[in-house]
């Protein structure tokens, strides 16, 4: 009797073993699986890592040179603002001088009308004058 239960225990022990070494493979099975996914999501992070560097570094350099073009763009504006205003200036100069010289000219021919005006009045009146005088002695 104890000669059988020691067997039946050796059999259970046997079977335990079975199964334990089974499992054993399995995880060994699954350790191995669950490193080569590991191994492949870390090639994959670093691939992924390498592209953001990547993306990064062009982001940065495509700032600078985006930077550098609105300096040379607002260099260039201002020089063309500032030859626009010396141009402004100059049309504002050539304007004073046209408008003096417009003045002057309508002034000076004003003036001379107004001159010929007055002697041909007092043309008139010293005729009228020397009429009334030559027809007063001329009557008389």
């Amino acid at each position: 009797m104890e000669e059988q239960k020691i067997c039946e225990r050796i059999t259970s022990l046997e079977e335990k073993e079975k199964i334990n070494t089974k499992k054993i493979d399995e995880l060994t099975v699954k350790v191995s699986e669950n490193e080569r996914v590991l191994n492949n999501v870390d090639k994959s992070l670093s691939v992924t890592v390498e592209q953001i560097k990547n993306i990064a570094e062009d982001l940065k350099q495509t700032s600078i040179n985006f930077k550098e073009a609105m300096m040379r763009s607002n260099t260039a504006n201002s020089k063309e603002t500032e030859v626009l205003k010396e141009k402004y200036n100059e049309l504002e100069k050539k304007y004073e001088k046209l408008d003096s010289k417009l003045e002057q000219e309508t002034v000076v021919k004003d003036a001379e009308n107004w001159r010929a005006s007055k002697k041909q009045i007092i043309a008139w009146v010293i005729a009228s004058i020397l009429g009334i005088v030559a027809l007063y002695f001329g009557l008389n």
